[in-house]
């Protein structure tokens, strides 16, 4: 399960600010700050066989690391967004021919495997970000902070990406929210109910 609060960051001044921010830094692993770039393809069958499902299936190289995810089902409101989520890592030659079946095994392959079986997979949109992030540890929660900016690239058009995002790792989930309140309000951040890959099928002209 994947719970994270996502609030836009509309100037690049207020990133800044954010990520040298004292509280925030006292707070953090001063060993865990980096800065990641992300390169993220999402695929899909030609019938859209995944997002009928309202699922989500990502590969992204994490600077040399390569990572298939699934996500699926959940909820945002309020830019708090919850739902499912697998990872597993892949080597390279994956993308030459992606399947599910690296999360055979799952509840979610076993429901949705059988459909899924044989069909071929076809990149539907991409994504190249820049994440700069910590780890940030309250006492009573642990997550991690990080800054996106970057391009949804489709065949119909781009967008920009420049949000902020709270990850629960472990801990009070009320915890991790009330620091992003904190944030929020001292920065004048606007929550954001909508994922990347659903502000990428907007551009494609797609709505779930």
């Amino acid at each position: 399960m994947e719970i994270e609060l996502k609030f836009l960051v509309e100037e690049s001044f207020t990133r800044d600010r954010i990520l040298n921010d004292q509280h925030l830094l006292a707070l953090a692993d001063g060993e865990s700050l980096q800065a990641i770039t992300m390169k993220a393809i999402y695929l899909d069958t030609e019938d859209r066989k995944l997002l009928e499902k309202k699922i989500a299936f990502r590969v992204r190289f994490e600077d040399e690391r390569l990572v298939a995810t699934l996500k699926w089902g959940g909820d945002a409101n309020n830019g708090l967004h919850t739902r499912g989520e697998l990872n597993a890592a892949v080597e390279e030659t994956f993308l030459e021919h992606p399947s599910l079946d690296i999360f055979r095994g799952s509840t979610i392959y076993e429901e949705i495997g059988p459909a899924m079986e044989n069909v071929k997979l076809f990149p539907v949109m991409k994504m190249d970000f820049v994440r700069k992030q910590m780890h940030i540890d309250t006492g009573k929660s642990i997550s991690v902070l990080s800054y996106d900016e970057g391009e949804i690239r489709t065949v119909r058009g781009a967008a920009p990406i420049s949000e902020l995002e709270i990850e629960l790792y472990s801990g009070d989930q009320q915890d991790m929210m009330a620091l992003g309140q904190e944030i929020a309000a001292k920065y004048n951040l606007k929550p954001e109910n909508k994922s990347k890959y659903q502000r990428g099928l907007e551009l494609l002209g797609i709505t779930e």
